[in-house]
């Protein structure tokens, strides 16, 4: 059992040993954050109005990754499909990592890493959107995903931990030079959210915030 402190002095130095740590880690992120939005703004406005383009033309964002990148997959596509804010339309898109069948059925297989690959070739196409959330080094299902996507004609986008050397098979390609696993998470999710709400700036302006435009695919 730890005494109680009846002098307060301990209490103050725990109180401010937190302020510190909050201080430290909150200023690690800014700093982060204005590094990597300031090599990569032009490229994120680009990608959303490519992104925007192939939306506007009836595409689907098709979105994948692995491990804890999963789970940005899923969340990101949900966003898509309900949209939290007034005024900004529904968009086709799908997590390859939800459908839990075919995924634990491709990696029963002999080609574990076509897990993305497989789903690509089958749900994509021309027109379409692929955009992988992937750690250092990426791995050869990532790889091979995008490799797919491009093979059939879609947008390629890649959020990336850190920096790849391996010439990854996308259109825009966002590395987050940070050594901190769960710093780099958060500039995914800052930049996964910017390129939501760009995309749909973007729509709204072209006149269709409400319905897809004729022709479209369902």
């Amino acid at each position: 059992m730890i005494a109680p402190d009846t002098a307060g002095g301990g209490r103050d130095h725990r109180r401010e040993a937190a302020r510190t740590l909050v201080r430290e880690r909150f200023g690690h992120r800014i700093r982060a954050s204005e590094l990597f939005f300031d090599r990569h703004a032009a490229e994120v406005a680009a990608c959303a109005s490519a992104m925007a383009n192939r939306f506007f033309d009836g595409g689907t964002l098709i979105i994948f990754g692995s491990g804890l990148r999963a789970t940005d997959a899923q969340h990101n596509s949900v966003e898509y499909v309900h949209p939290a804010l007034p005024g900004c339309r529904a968009l086709p898109a799908l997590s390859l990592t939800n459908d839990a069948a075919t995924v634990t059925g491709i990696l029963l297989g002999d080609d574990r890493d076509a897990v993305f690959a497989h789903q690509l070739e089958i749900l994509g196409g021309a027109g379409d959107i692929a955009l992988a959330f992937a750690e250092i080094p990426v791995s050869a299902a990532v790889r091979r995903g995008l490799e797919a996507a491009r093979r059939v004609g879609m947008l390629g986008i890649a959020l990336l931990d850190g920096p790849d050397e391996g010439g990854l098979a996308a259109d825009h390609v966002f590395e987050v030079d940070e050594p901190d696993p769960l710093v780099a998470q958060e500039l995914h999710l800052a930049t996964y959210h910017i390129l939501w709400e760009l995309v749909h700036i973007v729509l709204n302006h072209r006149g269709i915030g409400a319905t897809p435009p004729a022709g479209a695919r369902p």
